[in-house]
């Protein structure tokens, strides 16, 4: 008499202090959720972004299939930054307040119907950008960014992008100019000026478009410049910028690269590097691409997003 074989068992590394302990609520609908699908959910908690990749490393090592990530766009490049150059693909459930890598894969938020990805779906190969060692696996920003994410991260009670929006307003009262020496694939480029983007997913904030038209698999990093602009002007553009009215928006630039230098111009402090929403280190650094470098589940349908 034959025996079915055992659920598939799948690592799923979080950390349980994420939100103020809101992802561990998560745990048992998605232990649920993953044995409706016939698979057990084998969760491992992490300790510190690092332990994290390393976690995710040592299940790719063992030949994991997959190893899923459940939390924020912080805990994604944890997971992620362990399984780059593998064949294990990176699964993802939302446990964060942006998670906007999965908007760009087009995954949903809720945790049943993303782990019906996980069971059912294809594996997709995407880009990373390598920064001195690490990774983003969506996007990397310098100057207004950062003060963006100091004020949403202050507010509990605002969701979504409308917390990154709240962010915005209050980071453009009082704007902080960043001084860079730029080198872009060999060209030097001095900028002054609010922002400094370099994106993959181009999407962050809950949904806001960093670049609108960036893709996740065509080998190249965008490149956005906030340039220095009156400040009541400087409002107005964020503003078409946000709505996507690229043409009124003229003191925002937008290049490709492949590899890009950022430093501090001679005489200027270092600037704060923010990674996928986390404020991650500063200049200088330099940027690269890694095409193709990451697997990742997405729906068995191909996506139109990114």
């Amino acid at each position: 008499m034959s025996t079915a074989p055992p659920p598939l068992s799948v690592p799923v590394i979080l950390n349980p202090a994420a939100r103020h302990g809101a992802v561990r609520e998560r745990i048992e609908p998605v232990r649920a959720a993953f044995a409706a699908h016939g698979m057990t959910a084998l969760l491992v908690e992490s300790t510190s972004e690092q332990h994290a990749g390393e976690l995710a490393a040592h299940y790719a090592e063992q030949d994991a299939p997959i190893v899923v990530s459940l939390g924020g766009d912080g805990m994604v490049r944890a997971v992620a930054a362990g399984l780059v150059g593998t064949q294990t693909a990176l699964g993802i459930v939302a446990g964060g307040r942006g998670n906007d890598l999965i908007g760009k894969l087009g995954i949903p938020k809720g945790f049943e119907a993303a782990v019906a990805i996980i069971a059912e779906g294809r594996d997709r190969s995407i880009d990373v950008i390598d920064f001195d060692g690490r990774i983003s696996v969506g996007n990397i920003c310098l100057g207004l960014d950062s003060a963006v994410q100091i004020h949403a991260d202050s507010v509990k009670r605002i969701k979504g992008h409308w917390v990154y929006l709240y962010g915005i307003i209050r980071a453009i009262l009082q704007p902080q100019r960043i001084d860079l020496a730029l080198t872009i694939d060999g060209e030097e480029v001095e900028f002054r000026g609010y922002t400094a983007g370099f994106a993959n997913s181009g999407r962050y904030g809950g949904g806001l478009k960093l670049s609108p038209k960036a893709k996740l698999d065509d080998g190249l990093i965008d490149v956005v410049l906030l340039r220095d602009v009156w400040l009541p002007r400087l409002a107005l553009e964020l503003v078409a910028f946000t709505l996507g009215q690229r043409a009124l928006h003229p003191h925002i630039t937008f290049r490709h690269a492949r590899e890009v230098t950022i430093a501090s111009r001679e005489g200027t402090a270092p600037v704060e590097i923010v990674a996928d929403g986390d404020a991650v280190t500063h200049t200088p650094a330099t940027l690269s691409v890694r095409p193709a470098a990451l697997r990742v589940r997405v729906a068995p349908t191909p996506s139109r997003r990114g």
